[in-house]
């Protein structure tokens, strides 16, 4: 069995991941036999508070999930809901909740991906996804979509990578739009407003209806200068106060972007 490291999750999480988790399927794809095969301690060192060894888990549960990206492989579904809680749970180092979204996004895309290629092209592999996964992705969307708005406990990198992640969500589309148009409202930080407004340009062209609600929502954001030029604060305490205080972010050039995949056709 790989990896004999101690890590920092609770002895209740890392019953779950003994107990919940199907190990047989938690398995290096190249690599058969014991010398590929992972256990629960995978998961445990996510939580961690060594950077390195976090890291490490991350990667190998990256490549064990969907190697090269291509592809869902069945750990897969056994390890999600794990790795959202990770995603969620604030002892984790905020460089590997970001890590693990960005992998989440890698999943997300070949989940969607593999049931619509009816087989590979000249040079390409089959894109393949576990009959497991589409409902474990759905619960692991409606257990993200909270972190959009968690302000005390998430990081703005981490609320930008969650509406990357969602944005692949591609079915909820009309859902997911409406949530990120809300949120852009009050989100404080520029990287996460402005991943907002391409996760609108990505979701538009699947929505029924709020397609053309997104269109105008984004066409207004390619001309709005948000709250402006930051005042000079020696000059005017009082107007810099309030200029701190507003939310309004100027994210024209990511919208121009968006506006563009909001308007191709499928």
């Amino acid at each position: 069995m790989k990896g004999t490291e101690d890590a920092g999750a609770s002895a209740e999480l890392t019953a779950r991941f003994a107990t919940e988790v199907d190990w047989m399927k938690v398995v290096d794809p190249y690599l058969p036999g014991p010398d590929g095969q992972y256990g629960p301690d995978l998961l445990e060192r996510l939580w961690s508070p060594d950077l390195r060894t976090a890291d490490d888990a991350h990667a190998t549960l990256h490549f064990t999930c969907c190697g090269d990206g291509g592809s869902v492989w069945p750990a897969a579904p056994e390890v999600l809901p794990f790795l959202v809680e990770a995603v969620r749970d604030p002892a984790v180092a905020v460089m590997v909740r970001t890590q693990i979204l960005e992998t989440l996004a890698v999943l997300a895309r070949a989940g969607n991906d593999a049931p619509a290629r009816p087989g590979p092209r000249l040079g390409e592999r089959w894109r393949t996804a576990p009959a497991a996964w589409p409902a474990a992705w759905e619960r692991a969307v409606d257990a993200l979509l909270p972190l959009l708005a968690d302000d005390v406990e998430g990081d703005e990198g981490v609320r930008a990578g969650v509406a990357a992640v969602l944005a692949r969500a591609t079915h909820r589309a009309d859902d997911l739009i409406g949530h990120f148009l809300a949120r852009f409202a009050d989100e404080p930080h520029l990287s996460a407003a402005e991943q907002l407004v391409l996760a609108v340009g990505e979701l538009a062209p699947h929505a029924v209806e709020r397609r053309e609600d997104a269109v105008v929502w984004l066409r207004q954001r390619t001309t709005d200068a948000g709250k402006g030029e930051e005042p000079d604060m020696d000059d005017d305490t009082d107007a810099w106060l309030a200029w701190m205080e507003q939310h309004g972010h100027d994210v024209r050039p990511a919208a121009v972007v968006a506006l563009r995949r909001a308007l191709r056709p499928l």
